[in-house]
């Protein structure tokens, strides 16, 4: 963990002593992630012609109550947690911040989740992806979308022994990284 905020720190340092040669700054959200009750905001930033940095934090809270057919409370899961998500960008197209790009991904993830107020797990992921990009760029408007590979360790402590990290349902590992951010950008003059 202390590795994580270290080269964090240490990666928004970079993009801030990056040279003023009219970079572009984007501020980004991903609203898929609204559907599912994890709010993140990112910032990118051009080093230079062909390279970018981008940090994406954000929560991840919720609540989900079922019920009956007679409307009587069954059960109510509720969850919080945070992400971390860094990323350096290369755009082919000497443009940064516009156009296709390839980007190297790390990703922390950690998550509880409480089934009436009784704790059930904690999970914790880090993982690494490789992804392909393009990022539009139109009247201060963004849309970028991405996908590839991704890797994953998942370490989760259960608060009930009878389920493990095998089940299915809740086996997290390897797979793809696909998204759709919406923001918006800027260059300095």
């Amino acid at each position: 963990m202390k590795n994580i905020v270290f080269f964090s720190l240490l990666f928004c340092a970079g993009s801030l002593m990056a040279q003023s040669n009219g970079p572009v700054h984007v501020i980004k959200t991903n609203p898929l992630g609204l559907l599912l009750g994890q709010y993140q905001l990112g910032y990118e930033h051009a080093l230079s012609d062909q390279f970018s940095v981008q940090m994406s934090a954000g929560m991840i809270i919720g609540e989900l109550t079922a019920y009956d057919s007679a409307s009587v409370e069954l059960v109510t899961a509720s969850r919080s947690g945070f992400i971390v998500i860094p990323e350096v960008r290369f755009y082919p197209g000497k443009k940064a911040c516009e156009g296709f790009y390839l980007a190297a991904v790390a990703r922390f993830r950690s998550e509880s989740v409480d089934i009436n107020e009784i704790p059930w797990y904690t999970r914790n992921a880090m993982g690494a992806a490789l992804v392909f990009g393009y990022q539009y760029y139109g009247d201060g408007v963004m849309v970028d979308v991405f996908l590839g590979p991704q890797f994953k360790q998942v370490d989760t402590q259960w608060f009930d022994e009878s389920f493990s990290e095998e089940d299915p349902l809740f086996n997290g590992g390897n797979g793809v990284r696909f998204g759709v951010n919406v923001g918006f950008g800027w260059a300095d003059n």
